[in-house]
């Protein structure tokens, strides 16, 4: 009896022993408390600890409030998507060559002269230099300047006369948004109709 009692405490100061050295294998290393690799330690083991906490505050917000967080999933999501697909001036440049070159296809007698007129005076300002973006996140504003930047006179440089950000919609000739500029697209619907060549033809007869 005083024998199995004996091997029976043992067993356990040696299983407490063995337990201890497996945890230790886990401790942080002795050399490395008090250093900066300690307090980066602590640094994103609460950073984790507060992201973690924040997920499960989200997860019961949408749980208690279903229809809010699919309203707000939504729109941030909507906004998401005309932010990514909000198109820059060069995308206008691109755009308006296209159009100029599908004006090429076809003949000058069948093309529509407000189609040419219109993109005859575009390309004109981009010669000049006047072509102006207009960035407001969710689309985009393409406007016409008096002034070139490299012009350097009074008139152009002074800020008491120059464009204000109420005058650009005086001047804006087009607007970007979700990816397409809305007036080079409208344009361009009959572009290849003539309304007048028949009254040519008409007048010849």
């Amino acid at each position: 009896m005083f024998c199995s009692r004996q091997l029976i405490k043992w067993y356990g100061t040696l299983t407490s022993s063995s337990l201890k050295q497996k945890s230790g294998r886990f401790a942080f290393p002795e050399r490395f408390r008090g250093t900066i690799v300690e307090r980066w330690k602590t640094y994103w083991e609460s950073v984790a600890k507060d992201y973690y906490e924040s997920t499960l505050g989200v997860g019961t917000y949408i749980k208690e409030n279903p229809i809010k967080s699919v309203l707000a999933s939504t729109l941030g999501g909507c906004v998401y998507y005309c932010v990514s697909n909000n198109p820059d001036e060069n995308s206008f440049r691109s755009e308006l060559l296209e159009c100029a070159n599908s004006m090429l296809y076809i003949s000058p007698t069948i093309r529509n002269p407000n189609t040419v007129q219109r993109l005859e005076y575009l390309e004109k300002c981009y010669n000049m230099g006047i072509v102006k973006r207009f960035d407001l996140l969710l689309f985009s504003v393409i406007w016409i300047d008096e002034f070139n930047n490299d012009i350097q006179l009074f008139k152009a440089n002074c800020s008491y006369i120059k464009p204000t950000i109420l005058q650009i919609p005086q001047r804006a000739i087009d607007i970007g948004f979700l990816g397409k500029w809305w007036h080079l697209k409208q344009i361009m619907v009959d572009y290849d109709i003539n309304p007048d060549e028949w009254k040519n033809i008409e007048e010849q007869v």
